[in-house]
């Protein structure tokens, strides 16, 4: 079965380039991402056998995220949502409003989500401990 190399011949502007060149696509026909990689060209040819360079992954957390993976662990029946519907925010965002409502009144860590899951009536049969 043949199999094609093409993609080791050369980038896909030098292929849309060279198909240009020799007339098998019309200039009209050309892509958008075409005259962008003309007047913006990449700082190194993108080519399919370059290293990659290593650049380590940071971890990005929230102060908010700690409490919101306790919340979903704590409580595994939750409402669907609709994310299209900005209207209804999610329980877990009034979790958090909630949360930091009683953070603002000088509450420890503990006893703010201890509250929050009392006021939003999360009970025994709800939470898994």
């Amino acid at each position: 079965m043949a199999q094609t190399r093409v993609e080791k011949v050369g980038t896909i502007y030098t292929r849309i380039s060279s198909l240009i060149y020799g007339g098998a696509k019309a200039e009209t026909e050309k892509p958008l991402w075409y005259t962008i990689y003309e007047a913006f060209p990449p700082k190194y040819e993108p080519k399919y056998d370059r290293a990659t360079p290593y650049i380590p992954i940071r971890p990005i957390y929230y102060k908010e995220d700690v409490i919101r993976a306790r919340f979903h662990k704590d409580c595994k029946n939750l409402d669907l949502i609709n994310l299209s519907n900005k209207k209804y925010p999610s329980q877990t965002k009034k979790f958090l409003d909630t949360y930091n409502e009683l953070r603002m009144l000088n509450l420890s860590d503990e006893a703010a989500y201890e509250q929050a899951l009392e006021k939003f009536n999360f009970s025994s049969a709800n939470v898994e401990d």
